[in-house]
């Protein structure tokens, strides 16, 4: 029934929930999985001409970036014994909420299962937040873990 789920990860505890029911649906359903990050702080080559941003300097600090969390993203799927999963691994850049939506139809995504972000400022309260995005906008079915935050 889902042959490719996405799961998207901030790299955060709530995201490492998602991906353990991303795993598990990948068991049952003999699933692909593929993890995507999303840097919004990662700047376009049009932005860095109008900042006059030196490239060379950002280009490593992003690379960086990019291998760290590909790394921690892959012990992730280590700490939840999905070896016998294929598992993909993509960084991007942009506002998050679109590039899971663009994401997820370029690769023919049968499932999103994404985590709540939460109502963390009053932003959120105006503009929604990451999830309600991705419910309002993807072209598959979306599965939403709520997260319990500790007291």
């Amino acid at each position: 029934m889902f042959r490719h789920i996405l799961c998207p990860t901030d790299l955060k505890a709530r995201a490492y929930i998602a991906l353990k029911k991303a795993v598990q649906i990948a068991h049952q359903f003999n699933s692909k999985i593929t993890v995507l990050n999303v840097h919004p702080e990662f700047i376009a080559q049009q932005e860095r001409e109008m900042l006059r941003v030196s490239f060379d300097g950002l280009k490593e600090k992003y690379r960086r970036i990019a291998i760290e969390s590909r790394q921690e993203m892959m012990a992730e799927i280590g700490n939840l014994h999905a070896g016998d999963i294929q598992v993909d691994y993509e960084i991007r850049q942009g506002k998050p909420e679109w590039v899971i939506t663009e994401t997820a139809g370029k690769l023919g995504i049968d499932l999103i299962v994404i985590c709540t972000d939460g109502r963390d400022n009053i932003k959120d309260f105006v503009t929604g937040t990451i999830t309600e995005h991705v419910i309002n906008h993807a072209s598959c079915p979306v599965l939403v873990i709520p997260y319990q935050k500790s007291a």
